[in-house]
């Protein structure tokens, strides 16, 4: 399992910006254009170009990368030839974007891998016990108690963030996302173990790391079905993680991929 993290992806300049666009099927592009925000479309671009770069390292050309989602809506490869299949979910939140992939094992055709990013924050205005109140329906009574036992304040946005990914990236893993109640999912910080419908998670591992962008702290976590897995939650390895920038990520996704298409055609005009 890798996970690619993406920062400053709403630094794009214009001619970026526009130049990745045509990397993109119509769909994607249609998908693209419909914010109106421009920094909100740069996340939705940096998110929609790194599964086309996971597949053109693996020399496939943007053209010739199909995808389809789920009945929830997951977005998965149906891309001949790609063998073994690739699992892979990608997440954003303001300065930073993440794509965590691995070998599709277990949960065809869009396996059971989710990612989750979450800038370390409390609503402006808002002290942290108002906070918890407010978000207070997305925990159980025992993570409650947990949390409001917790000094000082920095320490408990930091669990909540990391309870919070745990939670929407194994709804994301399964596949469900929107509509999952997150009380059924119960993370035992104490013992770093996640129950779901009050059974351990097995099969299940937690992989999480915190990085830093500029001076803001973002909690990454990835939920993985793996059949060594024991509903842990343990640190993501930075022997894991690939990152770079928004900008130069974008120039290696317009050098591989429009490398590809010029070899795609000169490989059919011969």
């Amino acid at each position: 399992m890798q996970v690619w993290l993406i920062d400053h992806p709403t630094f794009l300049d214009e001619f970026l910006y526009h130049h990745a666009l045509t990397l993109l099927d119509a769909s994607s592009l249609g998908r693209v254009r419909r914010f109106y925000q421009r920094d909100d479309a740069c996340r939705c671009l940096i998110g929609r170009l790194l599964p086309r770069v996971l597949l053109s390292e693996k020399g496939v050309s943007a053209r010739n990368i199909q995808f389809a989602t789920t009945d929830a809506g997951k977005p998965y490869f149906v891309t001949p030839g790609v063998s073994p299949p690739i699992g892979y979910n990608v997440s954003h939140d303001n300065e930073l974007v993440a794509m965590a992939f691995a070998p599709g094992e277990h949960g065809p055709p869009a396996f059971r891998i989710g990612v989750d990013v979450m800038k370390v924050r409390k609503p402006r205005g808002e002290g942290v016990a108002s906070f918890l109140r407010s978000v207070g329906d997305t925990l159980t009574d025992a993570e409650k108690r947990f949390l409001s036992s917790i000094v000082p304040e920095n320490e408990v946005l930091s669990c909540f963030y990391l309870n919070w990914t745990i939670k929407e990236s194994f709804t994301k893993a399964i596949g469900l996302g929107l509509g999952f109640d997150f009380r059924r999912i119960e993370f035992d910080i104490p013992t770093n173990t996640v129950t779901v419908d009050g059974v351990l998670a097995t099969n299940w591992q937690f992989e999480t790391i915190q990085v830093t962008v500029d001076e803001d702290v973002y909690q990454v976590t990835v939920a993985h079905f793996m059949e060594s897995g024991k509903g842990t939650v343990v640190p993501l390895n930075q022997g894991q993680i690939v990152r770079s920038g928004a900008s130069s990520f974008v120039r290696k996704a317009v050098h591989q991929l429009k490398g590809l298409e010029l070899e795609d055609a000169v490989n059919n005009d011969s």
